[in-house]
């Protein structure tokens, strides 16, 4: 096998694992509205069960370090396809994004998802300070999830 037909494989195979990648980003925002709308469900009860939205921002925090690792390795992968484009010698789709690049923010999805978890987590944070009898307790719990947001905001940061 030539080193052309090596090339031509690889491409092919980063193009898939790319059109992956950000066919993921979907599956993740509706695993995020699933889970806004069963912490939603949650904190309406009655009784203590509503104190199960305590569970949300940890939860939330979970996806979104799936959703920035997932966003990362998308990165690597076009850097790659960059890599391969350069090499052959033709101009791609990563190539000429990567010149219109200062036209344009990149990022923007990563960016809309991390301020959606956070605002989500805010929220869920909120009702869980003010359905506390105690308010020594709520604020406690709250403490314990800002350190989540502060997370979540790491792991969705650029």
């Amino acid at each position: 096998m030539d080193s052309q037909k090596v090339a031509e494989l690889e491409y092919e195979a980063l193009q898939a694992e790319k059109r992956d990648k950000l066919n993921g980003r979907m599956q993740i925002w509706s695993l995020f509205f699933g889970l806004v709308s069963g912490a939603g469900l949650v904190s309406v009860q009655a009784g203590a069960v509503s104190s199960l939205i305590a569970l949300y921002p940890f939860l939330a925090m979970c996806l979104a370090r799936y959703a920035g690792h997932s966003e990362r390795v998308l990165d690597q992968v076009k850097g790659r396809l960059l890599g391969v484009e350069r090499a052959c010698g033709f101009a791609g789709y990563e190539q000429v994004n990567k010149l219109n690049a200062r036209q344009r923010r990149a990022g923007s999805q990563l960016k809309a998802f991390r301020d959606a978890v956070l605002v989500s987590q805010v929220a869920a944070t909120a009702l869980v300070v003010l359905r506390m009898p105690a308010l020594w307790a709520g604020i406690a719990i709250a403490l314990g999830e800002v350190t989540l947001m502060l997370l979540t905001w790491y792991w969705l940061s650029d």
